[in-house]
């Protein structure tokens, strides 16, 4: 997984650039296909915002956090996307089970004729 980290209007710190990277990091272990992850902080007056871009297989999920401390910032946009991860995953589980489910009308009527024959005993 690729890690970009973005700071507008101030200077982004090793130890904030560090602290971010390890958090982010910990993001595969609720899903493995991640490709890309974008970290842009923002500061506006007083009030920090963190917003984290996930890219994974087929969409990007977003999220945006904004409050008076950075680091605050951090930890709570990565703990809202750790949530959109799991909720990925699980649609795409559903997704799969559907589709396995899902069995031509020929192979239906030729599974249910099979069930009905009783085994011959000899």
């Amino acid at each position: 997984m690729q890690i970009r980290t973005t700071a507008r209007h101030f200077d982004l710190t090793d130890d904030l650039r560090g602290f971010a990277e390890k958090n982010i990091g910990k993001l595969g272990r609720y899903f493995d296909n991640i490709i890309d992850s974008h970290l842009i902080l923002d500061m506006e007056k007083s009030r920090m915002t963190a917003e984290l871009k996930v890219k994974v297989y087929g969409t990007v999920l977003t999220t945006k956090h904004r409050s008076f401390d950075m680091y605050d910032s951090v930890e709570k946009v990565i703990d809202k996307m750790e949530g959109q991860l799991k909720r990925y995953k699980d649609k795409l589980k559903d997704k799969k089970a559907k589709k396995a489910q899902k069995v031509s009308p020929v192979r239906r009527k030729a599974e249910a004729s099979y069930a009905d024959e009783e085994p011959e005993l000899i």
